[in-house]
């Protein structure tokens, strides 16, 4: 049940992230799926290791912008207490530049049960 609702609960936040940078519905694929502005999070080693991975290419046009930046960032309240900060991709030269840019990072879960040892994983684009 704990890494359902984590998945759950890292999902709802990374919508909520999408709003709060107001990126576009296409920004929101999955690496995976080949979209050039995406970002993905996933749990690895049965949920001790929380992985993410932003990935932009400037010259695609997305919603009628172009990605300058990509950024991933990890944040738990306790046990231990983490925040990463923005991890970002390097910087697009121009919002024609067709170079694939990655940020991919992974933290450690906390062992300990509880919301406040809950680890959350967000995401951003920076625009031209």
């Amino acid at each position: 049940m704990r890494l359902k609702s984590k998945i759950a609960l890292t999902a709802a936040l990374a919508v909520g992230a999408v709003g709060l940078v107001a990126a576009p519905a296409s920004a929101a694929g999955h690496c995976d799926s080949g979209y050039s502005n995406c970002y993905k999070f996933w749990e690895e080693w049965a949920g001790s290791q929380h992985h993410g991975k932003v990935q932009i290419k400037a010259s695609v046009n997305d919603g009628g912008r172009h990605s300058k930046q990509g950024y991933i960032r990890f944040i738990r309240n306790a046990g231990p207490a983490i925040d990463t900060g923005r991890m970002y991709t390097s910087t697009a030269s121009s919002s024609s530049d067709t170079t694939v840019r990655t940020r991919q990072e992974w933290v450690w879960d906390s062992p300990l049960w509880g919301d406040e040892y809950t680890t959350y994983s967000y995401y951003g684009f920076i625009w031209w």
